[in-house]
């Protein structure tokens, strides 16, 4: 089998189940021979690993704290490695959107489906690492005394509710006193308004109809008929620039 370029990432596997862990670190190693690769059996134990990871396989069932909680734990730690989550469980498949996860594998695990999933993963991070120290785009906010940056790829939609603005973001919500017309400007164009008081994050839509956006974290939030129109051309014009990339 080829063997392919991975520019020295690291990968880690978390499963409670050895077997488990030395299957997916065989497949890895099939297609990606220059990885460094870590074994975790549990979260705690991989919450405390001090190097950076750049693509995580984890597990979901585990104990004593499971997959989702210590994804969200990395997230709040402000760890933006790329997170694929593996169970025999689909029905936690939303969640793993809620802590901006890249996939989601159902054990046991297809082969193809893992080595496309892999790839798809190794690529986003040589794309991360070739940008090299250049930010994501992000606002700054203000919370009382305190000025906090929010990365635009962390948030799902924005909604105003009291004269508040709420991020509703991968990791949680952060409320602070604003206007969305105030923040359209700079959020850039995969920000769309569909609603007098949501803008959505073309990134996260899975499903759209006449009245309502569905995001991949399963939340819905309202489309104005007036903003319907101008909501479809620039979903249409974000869909095809993925294909342009």
């Amino acid at each position: 089998m080829k063997m392919y370029a991975s520019n020295s990432l690291r990968i880690a596997i978390c499963d409670d189940e050895k077997e488990i862990r030395n299957n997916i670190e065989r497949n890895i190693r099939l297609i990606y021979e220059d990885v460094t690769i870590v074994q975790f059996s549990d979260g705690k134990t991989l919450l405390a690993y001090t190097e950076q990871i750049d693509i995580l396989f984890l597990d979901i069932q585990m104990q004593p704290i499971d997959g989702m909680e210590t994804a969200r734990e990395l997230r709040k730690a402000g760890n933006r490695m790329t997170i694929i989550f593996v169970t025999a469980i689909e029905e936690y498949v939303f969640q793993a959107f809620d802590v901006g996860a890249f996939h989601y594998l159902v054990k046991p695990i297809e082969q193809v489906k893992f080595f496309e999933v892999l790839r798809k993963a190794v690529e986003e991070q040589k794309s991360v690492k070739r940008k090299g120290m250049r930010e994501e785009p992000c606002i700054a906010v203000k919370k009382g005394a305190m000025t906090q940056k929010i990365f635009l790829c962390d948030i799902f939609y924005l909604e105003v509710f009291n004269r508040k603005v709420i991020a509703h973001k991968t990791d949680g919500e952060i409320e602070f006193y604003g206007k969305l017309v105030e923040l359209e400007e700079s959020l850039g164009s995969d920000f769309v308004r569909c609603h007098r008081a949501f803008i959505v994050n073309l990134r996260y839509v899975l499903k759209y109809d006449a009245s309502s956006i569905t995001l991949e974290n399963g939340v819905n939030i309202p489309l104005a008929k007036p903003k319907y129109a101008e909501f479809v051309k620039e979903y249409m014009k974000y869909t095809s620039s993925l294909i342009q990339r």
